[in-house]
C-alpha cells in the first residue's frame, strides 16, 4: 500500500471519529434537557401522639350460665318421665311446660297408702269421740286421735304437693330463662329430687375466661368482651378471679358478666384484659411500612420523608404504639406511605 492510500484511510478515520462525537454529544445533550426532575410524592400526614396507652392481654372464654341465678328442676317424687318438651338451649317463658311425668309404682302406693292413712286415722277419730261423749275414753285417747289423724293428713297432703294421686303430672318452669341442661328423656325412671332441668336466668348470664397464671389479673380490671364471631363489643370487669389453676388447662378461671348482653350460652368470646397503663407514643396503623429492612415511618422534614425504623408495641384500634428515634408531634406520612423512599420529595394532600 502506497504512502498516499495510508494517508487517505488516516483521514477517513478522524473524519468518521469526530462525526459519532458530534452525534453522541448532540444525543447526550438531548437527554440532559429532556431529563425529568426527581418525583415528588403526594401523601396525607398524621401527628405522632404522646398518650397513656394501655397494658391489654387478649384471653379467650365461654359464655356459661351464672350459677348464682340457675334454678334446677327436680322430679317432686320417684316417677317415670313421659316426655322431655326442651332441649338444652332452648329460652323459655314463665309458665311454659317442661316435663310430663308418670307416676312410678313406688310413689302410687306410697300415695295409697298415705290416702288409706288418713281414712283410718278420721274413723279412728270419729269412734274415740263417740266414746269419749259417753265417757268411755279418757281425754288422752281423744287427743292421741286428733293427734294421728293430724299427722296423716300432713302425710297425705305432702303426696298431693308432690303430684301423687294424678295419672299425669306436668312440671313448668318457674320463671323465664334458658335451659342449660336436660338430664333426662323420655322413658326414664327417676328417682324423687332427681334433676331434670336446669334453667338459667336469661339475663345473668356470665363469660369464663382462661387466664395465664402470671399475676397480672386481678379482680375489679376493665376487659372488653367481644364474640368470636362477630358482635358488638361489651364493656364489662373481671369480678372474680381463680387462685388455682386448671388441671387440664393450666389456665386461672375468671369470671366477667356480660351486664345484659344477650349471647347464648357456650358462646366463644375474646376478651381484651386492660392490666396496667403507660406513657407512650401512638401513630395511625397505616403510617408504619413494612418491608424486607423492618417496620419504619416516614418522618417529614424540610419537604422530604426520611426513614426512621421504629419498634412496634400494641394495637388499639386503628392505632398502634412505636417506640423509636421519633418525637410526640412529628409529621408522618399515612396514605402513599409505601410508594415513599427515603430522601425522597413529598407533597401534602390538601396544601
Amino acid at each position: 500500500m502506497s504512502r498516499r492510500q495510508l494517508l487517505a484511510i488516516a483521514i477517513a478515520v478522524v473524519l468518521i471519529g469526530a462525526i459519532v462525537a458530534v452525534i453522541v454529544l448532540r444525543k447526550g445533550g438531548g437527554d440532559a434537557a429532556d431529563a425529568e426532575p426527581h418525583p415528588t410524592a403526594l401523601v396525607t400526614v398524621a401527628s405522632v401522639r404522646a398518650e397513656t396507652v394501655q397494658d391489654v392481654v387478649t384471653v379467650y372464654g365461654v359464655v356459661q350460665a351464672d350459677p348464682a341465678g340457675s334454678q334446677t328442676i327436680a322430679a317432686p317424687k320417684a316417677a317415670i318421665v313421659s316426655r322431655m318438651l326442651v332441649h338444652s338451649g332452648e329460652s323459655v317463658v314463665a309458665g311454659q311446660p317442661l316435663a310430663e311425668l308418670a307416676n312410678a309404682p313406688g310413689s302410687e302406693m306410697a300415695y295409697r297408702q298415705a290416702a288409706d292413712g288418713a281414712n283410718s286415722a278420721q274413723a279412728d277419730l270419729a269412734r274415740v269421740q263417740r266414746l269419749f261423749d259417753e265417757r268411755l275414753a279418757a281425754t288422752d285417747q281423744l287427743i292421741a286421735a286428733k293427734k294421728a289423724l293430724s299427722d296423716a293428713q300432713a302425710t297425705l297432703t305432702a303426696q298431693q304437693k308432690q303430684g301423687a294421686g294424678q295419672a299425669l303430672q306436668m312440671l313448668k318452669a318457674p320463671r323465664a330463662g334458658v335451659v342449660t341442661t336436660v338430664s333426662s328423656a323420655a322413658g326414664d325412671h327417676v328417682a324423687q329430687d332427681a334433676p331434670l332441668v336446669v334453667l338459667a336466668r336469661a339475663d345473668g348470664a356470665a363469660v369464663k375466661l382462661g387466664l395465664e397464671p402470671t399475676g397480672k389479673f386481678v379482680v375489679g380490671q376493665a376487659v372488653t368482651l367481644r364474640p368470636v364471631f362477630g358482635g358488638a363489643p361489651i364493656s364489662s370487669r373481671l369480678t372474680m378471679v381463680g387462685r388455682a389453676t386448671d388441671p387440664a388447662t393450666k389456665t386461672l378461671d375468671a369470671i366477667a358478666p356480660l351486664n345484659g348482653a344477650a349471647l347464648p350460652i357456650g358462646a366463644a368470646v375474646q376478651g381484651d384484659v386492660v392490666t396496667a397503663s403507660h406513657a407512650g407514643l401512638v401513630v395511625p396503623r397505616a403510617a408504619v411500612v413494612f418491608d424486607e429492612t423492618g417496620p419504619h415511618l416516614f418522618v417529614l422534614a424540610g419537604g422530604k420523608a426520611q426513614r426512621v425504623f421504629v419498634q412496634l408495641g400494641l394495637n388499639h384500634g386503628d392505632d398502634v404504639e412505636v417506640a423509636g428515634k421519633v418525637l410526640a408531634g412529628a409529621q408522618v406520612a399515612v396514605e402513599g406511605a409505601y410508594e415513599l423512599q427515603d430522601g425522597m420529595p413529598v407533597k401534602v394532600r390538601g396544601k
